[in-house]
């Protein structure tokens, strides 16, 4: 039944939840429903949900939607993009691997090991003369 429900601005209804979503993560409605036309994937949810994965503009969407075919509609209940925060602010997904230390601490790390060897050498030398 829920193929024939027709996704579009006037179907397509979303929960308080998904509307602050849509403002956390600036996300338009259009995108919504673009990804929810055309989506990548989707996955069949046991409780009747359904996750709509898709690109827009650039971006990879995700929305769990659930059809309500007494209405002819659409409830969104969810949705992210893969990747950001909820500023929309790029996050990586690095759980187990350790971040390249930049530039700067690794010359630091350096310096201060050659200080260490000098002052052992150092030692060593006023210890055997």
């Amino acid at each position: 039944m829920s193929e024939k429900i027709l996704i579009n601005h006037k179907t397509v209804v979303f929960t308080k939840h998904a509307r602050e979503r849509l403002d956390l993560r600036r996300v338009g409605e259009d995108m919504i429903i673009q990804v929810m036309r055309s989506p990548i994937a989707t996955h069949k949810k046991e409780d009747g949900k359904i996750k709509f994965v898709g690109k827009s503009m650039g971006a990879k969407v995700h929305v769990i939607g659930k059809p309500i075919p007494e209405q002819n509609k659409w409830l969104v209940i969810s949705l992210w993009v893969r990747g950001e925060d909820d500023a929309g602010n790029f996050v990586t997904r690095r759980k187990y691997r350790r971040e390249k230390p930049d530039v700067l601490s690794r010359v630091t790390t350096m310096v201060f090991l050659l200080l260490i060897f000098f002052l052992v050498f150092a030692f060593y030398l006023s210890q055997s003369g």
